[in-house]
């Protein structure tokens, strides 16, 4: 086993313990499903919609003028500069490109409290609508030519959208976590600094 395949297959059973893996057999029309950066940095989720398609919202690729844009040979798709929600094959959502050879979760909902805090993120308290609804909302969506608007990885990513489509809220936890960790750095170093201004310098030692 190359060393790549040994680390994958390490941080694999290392997320193992927070996520639910998930074999594209037992997905079901209307899952909520996310792959994670290698990394580690970032997570990228779509609404499973049936038959090998996932329809996902992702940065719009900015092309070169005369460039040529490659056609996925099995769902078509080709990254365009005008498109930001998408339908495409399951391949194209989480074998290619940065997220190649990540495995796929399940992003759970109706989980209680405790368990939540346990997991922290890709997981929520809030149920989720009944299959049907969550696909006719992806799909309106999509076919609507993108009115979920432009695409921000802080303000409105894949997530949101997910979420959104899940249970008409949109939420984010790659977000929230971010954030909560800023806060809590931010915080830590008012602590030291007001350690200082008091002149207690080896508290922070001990």
């Amino acid at each position: 086993m190359s060393d790549n395949r040994f680390i994958d297959a390490v941080l694999d059973t290392m997320r193992s313990l927070t996520f639910k893996a998930i074999d594209v057999k037992e997905l079901k029309r209307g899952d909520h499903i996310f792959c994670v950066s290698k990394p580690g940095f970032y997570s990228h989720h779509g609404i499973y919609v049936g038959n090998d398609r996932v329809i996902h919202f992702m940065p719009a690729k900015k092309t070169n003028a005369g460039a040529p844009l490659r056609a996925c040979k099995n769902c078509g798709y080709k990254r365009k500069d005008h498109l930001e929600v998408v339908r495409t094959c399951l391949d194209c959502f989480h074998k290619k490109g940065f997220l190649s050879g990540t495995r796929l979760y399940l992003y759970r909902y109706g989980f209680s409290r405790l368990e939540c805090q346990i997991h922290r993120t890709h997981c929520t308290q809030m149920q989720s609508c009944p299959a049907d609804q969550v696909v006719a909302r992806a799909e309106e969506i999509y076919e609507s030519g993108n009115q979920f608007g432009k695409y921000n990885f802080i303000l409105n990513n894949c997530e949101y959208f997910a979420t959104y489509c899940k249970r008409g809220t949109a939420i984010s936890t790659q977000v929230d976590q971010g954030v909560e960790y800023v806060r809590e750095m931010i915080q830590r170093n008012i602590h030291r600094y007001q350690q200082l201004q008091n002149g207690d310098f080896c508290s922070s030692s001990r």
